[in-house]
């Protein structure tokens, strides 16, 4: 039901109360990812990424390499460092390291967005999660499905980058 105030003598305002979230009015938090390994998170990694999958490289001992796999859907990979406040960072994101966004307004914005498709379905979105990888000058946001932590020879990340480029030949 809008409500009307009095702003100056002869003029009225009307505003509605808003629900950001439809879900319950459910609120946004952040909370940190452990991981198996203490990574610094500060100032080297790399992005490799497909269609499909995204590899956040973070840290190379002799010939391996620790990374991050996800089932990519979606990703943001630059803006913002450390010098810039996050619009998640009133949530509990923190300056250096990986984080979960909960009840996540970029999920939200994806569902939205796909109420055009015919067969679209909120629960299609149910494991859809997101994650935020905060180092000291780039920030990584992915939405995926699935993530885990591996550790890969540079040979099978070559493979990888091999597989890839043949799928842009003609």
């Amino acid at each position: 039901m809008p409500s009307l105030l009095q702003a100056q003598p002869g003029c009225l305002l009307l505003y509605w109360n808003i629900m950001l979230f439809k879900k319950g009015n459910t609120a946004t938090s952040v909370t940190e990812v452990n991981l198996s390994k203490d990574y610094s998170f500060m100032h080297e990694n790399f992005v490799v990424s497909s269609q499909h999958k995204l590899f956040l490289l973070l840290e190379q001992t002799e010939n391996i390499i620790d990374a991050l796999e996800f089932d990519s859907l979606i990703y943001k990979y630059g803006y913002h460092n450390d010098e810039v406040r996050h619009p998640r960072s009133e949530y509990g994101l923190g300056f250096y390291g990986l984080f979960q966004g909960i009840n996540s307004p970029w999920v939200e914005e994806l569902i939205n967005s796909n109420q055009q498709h015919h067969r679209h379905s909120n629960s299609s979105f149910d494991n859809y999660k997101h994650y935020i990888a905060k180092f000291k000058d780039v920030t990584l946001e992915v939405v995926f499905t699935n993530m885990k932590e591996i550790r890969l020879k540079k040979s099978e990340l070559l493979t990888f980058l091999n597989e890839q480029i043949k799928y842009l030949e003609k």
